[in-house]
């Protein structure tokens, strides 16, 4: 083989040389940065506007052998329906008073089962317990009838 006949890189023009010594240097570079650089820190958490779901913990405790807790429900008024339906003034642990109707929930685990005329049912830890609204003496009214909790 002669010199001039085998192939080699010191044949090849200049710029060529310089272009790729170029492109090895940054090829280089550009590894060592990503391969050394700092691994970024915890980033701090967010602060988060929604309100979490309230979760019923009634299966755990009655799992661990606890009780369920038993919500105190005092009924104020009612708008009742000749089918067990309408809507109740209730005051929820003792809470402000707030209307709920046949089927919405009062508390996890706890919802308003039916209205009549003179009660409520609360359907809570599979039981349906009737709360009777209090009557005043004397009193043979129907339909809006303004009733004053009584304290326990």
């Amino acid at each position: 083989m002669t010199a001039s006949s085998s192939p080699s890189y010191r044949h090849a023009p200049a710029w060529l040389r310089v272009a790729a010594m170029v492109a090895m240097a940054a090829g280089i570079g550009v590894w060592t940065a990503v391969l050394l650089a700092p691994t970024p820190r915890e980033t701090l958490p967010v602060l988060d506007s929604r309100v979490p779901p309230v979760q019923d913990t009634t299966p755990v405790a009655r799992w661990f052998g606890g009780k369920p807790l038993r919500v105190h429900v005092t009924a104020l008024g009612v708008i009742a329906g000749d089918d067990g339906s309408g809507a109740a003034l209730l005051s929820v642990d003792g809470g402000p008073p707030r209307a709920y109707r046949v089927g919405q929930s009062l508390a996890p685990g706890v919802s308003l089962d039916g209205v009549t005329a003179s009660a409520v049912s609360i359907a809570q830890d599979g039981l349906v317990e009737h709360v009777a609204l209090p009557t005043r003496a004397g009193s043979g009214l129907r339909g809006f009838v303004p009733v004053h909790a009584e304290s326990p």
